[in-house]
């Protein structure tokens, strides 16, 4: 089962490969609320879709995202009032980094993402809800859940093959997430829309030694979710699942060049050393540089 990681996130491949037996673990997992904040222009068109640990309510307008062809990306906001204390600067800035880089990598595979003014869509997000991953409690399993990671980046079979066997975490303080993003035309009209809700669950999403941790993993499930959605017009909850290519393998997980330039500026994946840090349980911030300067 060759990566059946969810890249740039932590939740769907994995859950895949875990199969029926794992609907109790599943159930062990953080609260999940949709809000609505008044951050989209409009919500009456928005539907209900969902998963086992995400919920969203959608809108998309599929054929006028069928003649768009480029797209800008602002940079997702994560207000300091919705963050709370339980995280720093440097970790919400992360968390809403993920969300983009994902975001983009996924955008980068339909349009030609820009960063001028001038493009056929302009995409932005907003975090409305943040819940913190309970320190104490993930690392008391951080030693014997480090397999988790070893699955969800190249497979159980290569965890087995390790010695390492996915143990669920103590469902206990796992973390959640809340997104509302929109991408709006040329005339500032709503061409698509998702308030998005995620939970951490305690079969698939890594213990790590920070708070911040089950939100960067979720705001990189909420880019690929959006990104997708976009790319596709398809709710990304119906959507068949697929084997990753070698170049969501590349550039997800290893770390390697976007395929977009444009791409750059939310820096790239942490790669190996992700894969390593997960392993440990070492904080996001260790092994994630987040964004950087536009590179040509």
């Amino acid at each position: 089962m060759w990566m059946l990681r969810r890249f740039e996130g932590r939740g769907r491949w994995a859950k895949a490969a875990a199969g029926i037996g794992v609907t109790a673990l599943l159930a062990g997992c953080g609260t999940i609320l949709l809000n609505e904040t008044g951050s989209l222009t409009r919500y009456d068109r928005l539907e209900a879709s969902s998963e086992s640990t995400t919920r969203a309510r959608l809108y998309v307008d599929t054929a006028a995202l069928a003649e768009a062809r480029t797209v800008r990306i602002i940079p997702a906001e994560f207000p300091v009032s919705v963050a709370g204390p339980d995280i720093d600067d440097v970790e919400r800035r992360l968390i809403a980094n993920a969300a983009d880089r994902a975001l983009c990598y996924e955008l980068s595979l339909r349009y030609d993402v820009v960063s001028t003014r001038k493009a056929d869509l302009t995409v932005r997000a907003v975090v409305t809800r943040f819940a913190s991953t309970n320190v104490p409690a993930a690392g008391t399993t951080i030693a014997t859940s480090a397999g988790i990671s070893v699955a969800s980046q190249l497979g159980v079979g290569f965890a087995t093959s390790v010695g390492r066997v996915p143990i669920p975490r103590i469902p206990i303080g796992l973390g959640s997430l809340t997104v509302e993003a929109e991408a709006l035309d040329r005339r500032n009209q709503q061409r698509a829309a998702m308030v998005w809700g995620g939970a951490a669950n305690a079969f698939t999403n890594q213990a790590r030694f920070s708070p911040a941790s089950d939100a960067y993993d979720l705001a990189g499930e909420f880019g690929q979710d959006f990104g997708g959605f976009l790319a596709t017009g398809v709710d990304p909850f119906k959507a068949p699942y697929a084997i990753p290519n070698l170049n969501r393998i590349r550039v997800t997980v290893l770390g390697e060049r976007p395929l977009d330039p444009d791409c750059e500026r939310f820096g790239r994946a942490p790669g190996i050393d992700g894969i390593i840090g997960d392993y440990l349980g070492l904080p996001p911030d260790w092994t994630d540089k987040g964004a950087r300067p536009f590179v040509d």
